[in-house]
C-alpha cells in the first residue's frame, strides 16, 4: 500500500481494545452478574456487520464479523500489558508492529496465542472480504489466578519479541468446534461467564499443545501444507454424517492423494480413516449416553447408512454392540 493511500484511509484507534471499534457504533450495553456485554454496529461508510465485547474477571472477549466496504489501515497503541488469543475464522490481515522486523500475514484458518506488552502498529483490511475473528485478552490477574505463568513461563515463553513473526498455528477441528458454541452461544449472567471462561480455558489449553505438536515454520505464514491438513480435519469434523473418499478430500483442497494421506499421517500420528473412525465413535458413544436417539438413526448422524455396519464397526473398537454400551452406562 503506497504511502497516498495509506495516509487516506488511515483511522486512529482511541479505545486501544479492538481496531475496529473506531469505525462502529455503541448499539447495546448490558450489564448482568459481573459480565459487561456490549454490541456495536459498524458505520455504514466503513462496512457491513456487527462487534460483540463481553468484559469480566480480567478477560475481554470480543467477536467481529463484517464485510468492509474500503481498504484501511487503521493505527494503534495498546499501553498495557496481556495475553491475546486470536481465531481468524475468516478474512486477512497484515499487522505491522514497531520493533519487528518483518509484517505478519495473518489468514483465513490460523490462530495466536503471544504476549504483548506497551506495542504500537496498524492492521491493515480489505474492502469485499468478509472478516470473522474472535479475539480474547487475558489480564495478569486472569493468567496469575490460573497458574499459567507459573506453570508454563507463558509471559516469557509467549513474548511477542521472542517469537516475532513465526507465532500462527493453524486452526484445528477441536478449536473450531469450541468457536462455533462460542458464535451460537445465547447465554446471559452468570451462565454467559461461565460458559465463556470454561470455553477459554479450553482453547488455551488446545492452543498450548499445538504449539508443542506442531512447530511453526520462521516465515511471515503458516506452512501451507500444514494448513491444509487441518482443513482436512475440519471437513471430517464438521459433518459426520458424510464418508468423504481420499479422493473427494484431496480435491476439495487442492492436494495429491499420496501426499495428502502421507502427511496427515506424519503431522497427526493417524491416518485419515482412523482420525474419522476416532470421531464418529466419539459421536455415537455421546449419543447413546445422553439422547434416546434410536441406533438406526445415530448410526446415520456418523455416517453409516447400514446400523448393522455402524453395529459391526461399534463392537470391533468398543468391544461391545451399541446397544450393549448404552445398557451398560445406564444410570
Amino acid at each position: 500500500m503506497d504511502k497516498k493511500r495509506r495516509e487516506n484511509t488511515s483511522v486512529k484507534d482511541k479505545q486501544n481494545l479492538c481496531t475496529l471499534y473506531s469505525i462502529s457504533q455503541l448499539v447495546t450495553t448490558q450489564e448482568q452478574c459481573g459480565i459487561v456485554s456490549k454490541n456495536f454496529k459498524f458505520i455504514d461508510e466503513y462496512g457491513i456487520g456487527h462487534l460483540t465485547s463481553h468484559r469480566f474477571d480480567g478477560l475481554y472477549i470480543s467477536i467481529c464479523d463484517v464485510l468492509l466496504k474500503k481498504d484501511l489501515v487503521i493505527d494503534g497503541h495498546l499501553p498495557d500489558s496481556f495475553l491475546e488469543l486470536s481465531f481468524l475464522i475468516e478474512g486477512e490481515l497484515i499487522i505491522k508492529i514497531d520493533g519487528v522486523n518483518d509484517d505478519l500475514v495473518y489468514e483465513s484458518q490460523e490462530c495466536y496465542l503471544v504476549h504483548l506488552k506497551n506495542i504500537h502498529g496498524s492492521i491493515s483490511y480489505y474492502k469485499r472480504k468478509r472478516l470473522k475473528e474472535i479475539k480474547i485478552r487475558m489480564s495478569f490477574e486472569f493468567i496469575q489466578r490460573h497458574r499459567l505463568n507459573e506453570e508454563f513461563d507463558i509471559l516469557n515463553r509467549y513474548s511477542l519479541l521472542k517469537f516475532q513473526n513465526s507465532f500462527l498455528h493453524p486452526l484445528c477441528s477441536k478449536k473450531q468446534e469450541i468457536l462455533a458454541e462460542i458464535l451460537s452461544d445465547r447465554r446471559k449472567g452468570l451462565l454467559k461467564r461461565l460458559f465463556l471462561e470454561s470455553k477459554i480455558l479450553e482453547l488455551i489449553a488446545l492452543q498450548l499443545e499445538t504449539v508443542t505438536a506442531v512447530k511453526p515454520k520462521k516465515t511471515a505464514q503458516v506452512d501451507n501444507l500444514v494448513k491444509k491438513l487441518y482443513q482436512v480435519q475440519h471437513l471430517i469434523a464438521s459433518d459426520l454424517s458424510i464418508q468423504y473418499s481420499i479422493q473427494q478430500l484431496s480435491k476439495q483442497i487442492g492436494l495429491n492423494d499420496f501426499v495428502l494421506k502421507k502427511e496427515f499421517k506424519r503431522i497427526f500420528d493417524k491416518t485419515i480413516f482412523e482420525y474419522a473412525i476416532e470421531l464418529r465413535m466419539d459421536k455415537a458413544k455421546q449419543l447413546l449416553l445422553h439422547s434416546n436417539k434410536p441406533i438406526y438413526e445415530i448410526s446415520e448422524l456418523v455416517g453409516y447408512k447400514n446400523a448393522t455396519h455402524f453395529t459391526a464397526a461399534f463392537k470391533k473398537i468398543e468391544g461391545m454392540t451399541p446397544k450393549g454400551y448404552r445398557n451398560s452406562n445406564a444410570s
